[in-house]
Order: structure tokens, then C-alpha cells, then sequence
């Protein structure tokens, strides 16, 4: 079995091994070596990368059956002999967020008194999983203060071995099928907290930086937390602090009005959307009352037959339904482009049912999907130019006309 090296020494990132044995996995070629300061993923923390002999490492896991830590290579590696190098920014990210997450738990059982039941980091999230729900923001807020006193007291983090009857006051989820070391694997945050972990972790607490809570989210009969350690949590202020920024510029006011000039101006865009919906509404009655004075009658029916360019379909439905609101309608109406739309309706005194002759529309045009009632139905979804939506108005007002 691989001597895991990173359990004594989670800064080591330059080491020298012995190929033991080659294998390929997922028709990448691999190593297994007698001995490895790289990380295999697993328990929520992912896999450490870097190179072996110059050859990038993209994946660490540990075997099945033996546990065995095996390296995936980008291409092959003939050397026996291997001179390797672990990438040091994803390590201590790693080790930041690790070691961060344990205080944090700590912090909402100390506060909230909540468990953690899962914990994820990769490079877009880091997130715990708590068996509690409705935890409320003071409570969030003690527990950042509570977890950031300890990072800033600059605490030592240790690993050492305890035996499986001694384990009384460690925190851990489920004690391990299998121990890869003579004893059960500890971390200790002094006088903090007390964790079987098997991951990579700083020295002392202060290099984490800050742990900064993003949001809850409720997950079933749980509560997911987001959160950001040292260099991410830099990295997510920065953002939101340009953000900010540049939203202030733009509304020009005060990072402390932000807040009211935002909610200022979304009631702003609420009167306006009012505003805007209800001229819309009377230009779409003024172009049906034009478009009915257009229409010829035949046969007691005044047939609204038209082919507008790009025209959002639900303007279209809203156009239909005011044309059908006098009686003895019928509106065929269509749009043409990438995404072609047609809309049919009539009067509630003709008797024709629009979903069967938007379905003849459809054959016309060769596909498209859609339907409704007999007295609206609509859809489309396919390319086509004005002339085949109007050939396929043509022909159901020819079907109308001879019926």
C-alpha cells in the first residue's frame, strides 16, 4: 500500500517516489507509487494535481480493494524514477477551505446547535450540509464572529493517532470501515475542536484568513451553507466590491443609499412596466379596430388574415383575442423568422374549431407544435419565411371559406 506522506506533512509539494506499478484507467495511462505527498479525493475534499517527471497529474484516487493511491497522467511516463511537484495554490486552497469547514461546524454546533452532515468543495462552491433547518440570520452572524475570532486568534492545528476506544470526544460522522493508519486520524484546533479527518490542513488557524458565510439555502430537512475561505473569500469581495461599485456609479448615490435607490428604482420600473402594459394594450385595440375596418365579410365571416415580421407571440395572442371580441371573427394571425408562430381564434358565435385548423396550418408548413381550443389555439416553434406562413394562412382560409 502507498505511504501516504501528506499525512505528516501537508506543505511538502517537491518529493522523489518509485514507480510500483503502471496501470491505465479510462484509457489514461497511471502510476502507483511507494510512496505520495499527493491528495486522493475523498472525503468532500478533492484530489490534489501537479506533475510527475514534468507529465501533468489530473486525477489522485485511492484504489478499491487495497487503497492503493493511484495518479492519472495526461500521457505516458516511461521513467522508474519519479521527480514530482504538487500545485501548490489548489493544495492550499484545499488545506484553507478544509480546516475552515471544521471550525465552521464547530462554530454552528457551539451556536445554533446543528450538525454537519456533508460537506462538498470544488473549484466553483464550497458548501456544509446541516441537520437542522430555519436557522436565523443572528444566529448566522454569532457563528462567523464565533468562527473568525478563532481563525484571527491564530490557533495551532495539529494530526495525531488516538486509539478506537478513545474516542469519546471526537467529532465525526461514522467511524471508518478501514483505517489506513495506526489509529484513527485526528485534527485537533486548539481547544476548539476535535475531528477524525484524513485531509490536508494548515498549521494554524490564522492562515485561513476569513470565513465568510454566502448564503442558506434549504435543502429538504436540511440547511446548505455556502461559505468562502482565505484567497476565495478575497476573490468573491473583490467581485462584489467592483460590483458595488459600479452600481453606485450608476445610480449615483452612496454605498450606504444602495439599498433605497435599488428599491427606488424597481418601483420606478414597476410604474413604468404599468405604463407601458396598458399603452400597449390600447395601440393593440387601435390596430385591431383598423385591421376589422380592413377586412371584407364573406359569408356572414370577416376573415383577419396577416403575416407580421418577428413579432412576440404573446402580442400576437393579445392581437387575436381583441380582433375575436366582435362577432363573426375569425383571426388567423402569424409570425415569420427562426422560430415562426402562429396564433387562431374566433368569435364565440362561429362554430369553427381553431386547434384542428391550426394543425392543417401546421402540415402546410411541413412541422411545428402547438394547439389549444376550439376557440384559440397557437404554436409554432420552426423556421419560416412570410411567404410559407402566409401560403399556410391561405390555404386554412380557403378550408374556412369552402367548409
Amino acid at each position: 500500500m502507498t505511504r501516504r506522506m501528506y499525512y505528516d506533512d501537508s506543505y511538502a509539494t517537491r518529493f522523489s517516489a518509485v514507480v510500483v506499478e503502471r496501470l491505465a484507467v479510462d484509457g489514461r495511462p497511471a502510476v502507483i507509487l511507494d510512496q505520495t505527498y499527493f491528495y486522493p479525493a475523498s472525503g468532500g475534499q478533492p484530489a490534489d494535481t501537479g506533475w510527475i517527471n514534468n507529465v501533468p497529474v489530473l486525477d489522485v484516487f485511492a484504489r478499491e480493494g487495497d487503497a492503493a493511491v493511484v495518479h492519472v497522467l495526461a500521457n505516458d511516463m516511461p521513467e522508474d524514477a519519479a521527480t514530482c511537484r504538487i500545485d501548490w495554490e489548489r493544495r492550499f486552497d484545499h488545506m484553507q477551505h478544509h480546516t475552515g469547514q471544521h471550525i465552521l461546524t464547530q462554530a454552528f454546533v457551539q451556536v445554533a446547535g446543528a450538525n454537519t452532515v456533508g460537506f462538498h468543495l470544488s473549484p466553483d462552491s464550497v458548501t456544509i450540509d446541516l441537520d437542522k433547518i430555519n436557522i436565523s440570520a443572528e444566529a448566522v452572524e454569532q457563528v462567523e464572529e464565533l468562527a473568525n475570532r478563532v481563525v484571527w486568534e491564530n490557533r495551532p492545528v495539529t494530526a495525531r493517532l488516538v486509539k478506537a476506544d478513545e474516542t469519546d470526544r471526537i467529532r465525526m460522522r461514522k467511524m471508518p470501515g478501514h483505517l489506513l493508519t495506526d489509529g484513527l486520524r485526528v485534527i485537533e484546533v486548539a481547544d476548539f475542536d476535535l475531528t477524525a479527518c484524513g485531509g490536508t490542513h494548515v498549521a494554524c488557524t490564522g492562515e485561513i484568513g476569513i470565513i465568510k458565510v454566502l448564503k442558506l439555502e434549504r435543502r429538504g430537512d436540511k440547511t446548505r451553507v455556502e461559505f468562502r475561505c482565505g484567497g476565495r473569500a478575497l476573490r468573491d469581495y473583490r467581485q462584489k466590491n467592483a460590483a458595488v461599485g459600479a452600481a453606485v456609479a450608476a445610480l449615483t448615490c452612496g454605498v450606504e443609499e444602495i439599498e433605497g435607490a435599488i428599491l427606488a428604482l424597481q418601483e420606478d420600473v414597476r410604474g413604468l412596466t404599468r405604463s407601458l402594459k396598458a399603452a400597449g394594450g390600447q395601440l393593440i385595440a387601435y390596430e385591431a379596430e383598423r385591421l376589422l375596418g380592413e377586412t371584407v365579410e364573406t359569408n356572414g365571416i370577416r376573415i383577419v388574415k396577416r403575416n407580421f415580421e418577428r413579432r412576440e407571440p404573446l402580442e400576437l395572442k393579445h392581437l387575436a383575442m381583441q380582433l375575436v371580441e366582435a362577432p363573426g371573427v375569425i383571426a388567423l394571425l402569424g409570425t415569420s423568422g427562426e422560430k415562426a408562430h402562429l396564433v387562431f381564434a374566433r368569435s364565440a358565435d362561429l362554430p369553427h374549431d381553431m386547434n384542428a385548423l391550426i394543425r392543417q396550418a401546421f402540415a402546410q408548413l411541413g412541422a411545428g407544435r402547438g394547439g389549444g381550443q376550439p376557440a384559440l389555439a397557437q404554436g409554432g416553434g420552426v423556421p419560416a419565411d412570410s411567404t410559407q406562413i402566409q401560403a399556410a394562412l391561405s390555404a386554412v382560409e380557403q378550408s374556412i371559406l369552402n367548409s
